[in-house]
């Protein structure tokens, strides 16, 4: 393989990249989906910890990233202005909740369902690079309500945030981490689930054999 990269210690193949990209827990387990974004030396990454949006230096080791090949090298620059934009003016709230929202290029939130700024830091991500790239970047449809944490999940949240259960189920999917990192083998658009899935087995063996 092996284009996936451990971001501090390892040179990519690029000087200046985006870069889909995750920690990993003490398991060797993806746990936290980010966006790196490489240009002129500096390295950082974008992310939403679940509390707050940041654009910061990488943390440690435990970072892997691979390049995405959705955004061409020549528009970093304006990629990184959105990354800041979105910092300024959004303002998320956790949840296990996708389904086609995004971020335009000031910033400004954007969402045609009940869930509004409900978010994982992988749903994060994909506002992002939706709001980016202007389509799609997952086939987010093909992910079904599967994953989250508990079986009243959607129950519990609905009542927690005086929401109709009616009004955000179809929202309501997780996208892993894993899933992720795992999609940036792909460029057209948008990605499906079966090819994510192809690339995962042989992902987290690579991760935890590192």
């Amino acid at each position: 393989m092996f284009d996936i990269i451990n971001t501090l210690t390892e040179k990519d193949i690029k000087e200046n990249f985006v870069a889909i990209g995750t920690y990993i827990d003490e398991n060797k387990t993806p746990y936290h989906a980010v966006i790196v974004v490489k240009f002129d030396t500096v390295i950082e990454h974008i992310h939403y910890t679940g509390k707050e949006i940041l654009f910061d230096d990488i943390y440690d080791e435990t970072c892997f990233h691979k390049i995405t090949d959705t955004i061409p090298t020549a528009l970093i620059p304006s990629f990184i202005v959105m990354c800041k934009n979105v910092m300024k003016n959004a303002n998320p709230s956790y949840g296990y909740f996708y389904s086609g929202e995004y971020y335009d290029q000031n910033g400004n939130h954007f969402s045609e369902k009940a869930i509004k700024e409900r978010m994982t830091c992988s749903g994060f991500c994909l506002n992002l690079l939706k709001g980016y790239l202007e389509e799609d970047y997952l086939y987010y449809q093909e992910w079904e309500k599967s994953g989250y944490p508990s079986e009243n999940y959607l129950k519990n949240y609905a009542k927690r945030n005086g929401l109709e259960i009616d009004d955000i189920s179809e929202s309501h999917r997780r996208i892993s981490p894993l899933e992720m990192l795992c999609s940036a083998y792909f460029k057209n658009l948008p990605i499906r689930k079966f090819q994510i899935d192809s690339k995962k087995d042989e992902t987290l063996e690579y991760l935890k054999n590192y």
